[in-house]
């Protein structure tokens, strides 16, 4: 599981922590910090040899491991991003696909990837990084080389990879997404065809405190702005939304308390035919846990909204 995954915008806040925050749409209380998550995947090894076996995931994990030393990023965790890689049948090769780098992005909460090759030339080594908005497909490079093994490089290629992010992190990292911008963006998709269609939303969510509907209040808002009449039983109903939400708490950031919350939907059509199946991961900071899991929730519902909801045209 990602160890925390924090995003979201403080009102008037265009950069704090080093540049790190920039103003962004809000969600709904306007409460949150926007803090990129990174994921840093297994680098591809072009060294033959049995001595470079396993080497570009070493890289990953020492790269990983030192960059969350620094308490400047959030790190997706590296056994949960092997396992979703597994489960995605995916090679290092193939992390250079959109699709593939917003599925794990999904899965993760990951808003930035960072990943590359090891090679060799002569009696150099050379270790090249590439960063990747996972959103918006912007891709800074960086490298290191020099006689030093690939791993003794890492320190030098940590140093230059976290300034690329504190500079560019407004490039990398894509809005938020908020009411209005959802609903604007839908409506050009769905057009008028809502109108006549009712759908039945239940999704079972709780936090750590208590439980909270505010995934299900946000997506029954949000279809009510859509034109989509929302019924109270799923009998009649053209279409109906199940789902679960969990948001715990993460922690800390700065001053301000933490939760990630996971939301899985399913949608169904009249006749129980599953139409589609889908999951988020996202996670929220503000001034109390209780604010931050409800943006948490409220967020995934969002952006899960965005992919669902044009499958019910």
């Amino acid at each position: 599981m990602v160890k925390r995954i924090i995003i979201g915008t403080l009102v008037g806040l265009a950069v704090y922590g080093g540049g790190f925050l920039r103003a962004a749409d809000k969600p709904a209380d306007k409460t949150a910090i926007a803090v990129p998550t990174i994921a840093v995947m297994p680098f591809e090894c072009r060294i033959s040899g049995s001595a470079a076996e396993g080497l570009g995931h070493s890289v990953a994990d020492l790269l990983s491991s030192q960059m969350s030393e620094t308490g400047e990023f959030e790190l997706a965790d590296r056994g949960e991003i092997n396992k979703i890689m597994g489960e995605l049948k995916l090679s290092t090769s193939g992390l250079v696909t959109k699709d593939s780098q917003l599925k794990i992005g999904q899965l993760t909460g990951a808003k930035i990837i960072i990943t590359g090759s090891v090679f060799k030339n002569d009696d150099k080594n050379y270790v090249v990084a590439k960063i990747i908005g996972v959103e918006t497909s912007r891709v800074i490079g960086t490298s290191v080389s020099g006689t030093s093994s690939p791993v003794e490089l890492i320190p030098e290629l940590k140093t230059k990879i976290a300034g690329i992010v504190l500079k560019n992190s407004t490039k990398l990292l894509p809005a938020l997404a908020d009411h209005p911008s959802v609903v604007d963006e839908l409506k050009k998709e769905i057009g008028e065809s809502p109108a006549n269609k009712s759908v039945f939303v239940k999704i079972s969510e709780r936090t750590q405190l208590n439980v909270d509907p505010a995934a299900e209040t946000e997506m029954k808002k949000l279809l009510l702005a859509l034109g989509f009449k929302v019924v109270e039983t799923p009998d009649q109903a053209d279409f109906r939304i199940t789902g679960e939400g969990l948001a715990e708490t993460s922690g800390h950031f700065k001053e301000f308390f933490s939760a990630t919350a996971r939301l899985e939907i399913n949608l169904h059509a009249k006749d129980g035919r599953l139409i589609a199946s889908d999951r988020q991961v996202e996670t929220i900071a503000g001034p109390a846990t209780n604010i931050a899991s409800k943006d948490a929730l409220a967020q995934t519902a969002l952006i899960l909204a965005k992919r669902i909801v044009p499958q019910m045209k």
